[in-house]
């Protein structure tokens, strides 16, 4: 295992002592602690960040030491993790010998019901100073238990045919969703307008977060750069899968009735919500 995993296996239950059976803790009621799930992407971050350092200050002295070797370069993300990164390097490794989500790693006094579903899109930073995904949520949620999908759901079980009806019934259980805005597009994911949708079929308060908030509140208007895209259509829908792009348009169409119906719902919850800002 190497210096990363390790520095990761830190916080979390020991593997050999965990059990785990997918129907033990139905998926609407794996919590995690905010604070915990933060400090314990930072800390791998920051253990990432050392670990490039040391790359490069051993490069520089290779150039100039003959007895000094050439590095190997390191294998993790040399910014802070996007959550993509961060289930392909850190959760799946962590949880390959039991097949389980993070969360059945997760210390049991760090695990609760949630309160608040967390969508945001894998290609956003985790925690990136202001602009990461759990940066955006930070102030208003730090001391709650929150839904997050690379910890709670199962990756070692992903199927695209049951993902939309578990969101559906999460987002229904949990009652009330943040919809995280950084500077990756939000709305031109499937996955995240299907969530939007599971919200607005469910009545489920939507909250909107994103980097306007941060920049108005605190930090310089030289920040203006890092505001996310605006909404444009749900016609501009990208998925990894061409298949899940066209499951999520379909879902849409069929919830809303048309296009046009579908883009104003959602200009209307950004509206709303830079009314009340």
């Amino acid at each position: 295992m190497d210096t990363i995993l390790r520095i990761a296996e830190e916080s979390l239950l020991p593997a050999q002592g965990c059990i785990w059976n997918e129907g033990e803790v139905p998926l609407a009621k794996r919590g995690v602690a905010f604070g915990w799930l933060y400090d314990f992407a930072a800390k791998i971050d920051k253990a990432t960040g050392e670990m490039w350092q040391r790359f490069y200050d051993q490069q520089r002295s290779s150039i100039h030491f003959d007895h000094v070797p050439w590095p190997e370069r390191p294998e993790y993300p040399e910014a802070n993790f996007k959550t993509r990164a961060f289930v392909e390097k850190i959760v799946i490794p962590l949880t390959d010998k039991i097949q389980s989500p993070l969360y059945a790693r997760v210390p049991q006094e760090h695990r609760g019901s949630p309160s608040i579903f967390i969508s945001h899109t894998w290609d956003s930073f985790i925690v990136r100073g202001a602009h990461g995904t759990l940066d955006m949520v930070l102030d208003r949620n730090r001391d709650s238990f929150v839904w997050i999908d690379f910890t709670c759901y199962n990756q070692h079980l992903v199927k695209n045919e049951s993902i939309a009806k578990d969101m559906n019934s999460i987002i229904s259980e949990i009652g009330d969703i943040a919809l995280v805005l950084t500077t990756e597009p939000f709305f031109t994911r499937s996955w995240c307008l299907w969530e939007l949708v599971c919200a607005h079929r469910s009545n489920v308060p939507i909250n909107v977060y994103d980097q306007i908030d941060r920049i108005k509140y605190k930090y310089w208007s030289s920040e203006v750069s890092e505001l996310p895209p605006d909404f444009n259509s749900i016609t501009a829908l990208t998925a990894t899968k061409r298949a899940d792009k066209e499951q999520i348009f379909d879902l849409l169409i069929s919830t809303f009735g048309t296009v046009d119906s579908a883009n104003s719902y959602i200009q209307n919850i950004l509206s709303k919500h830079r009314k009340n800002r």
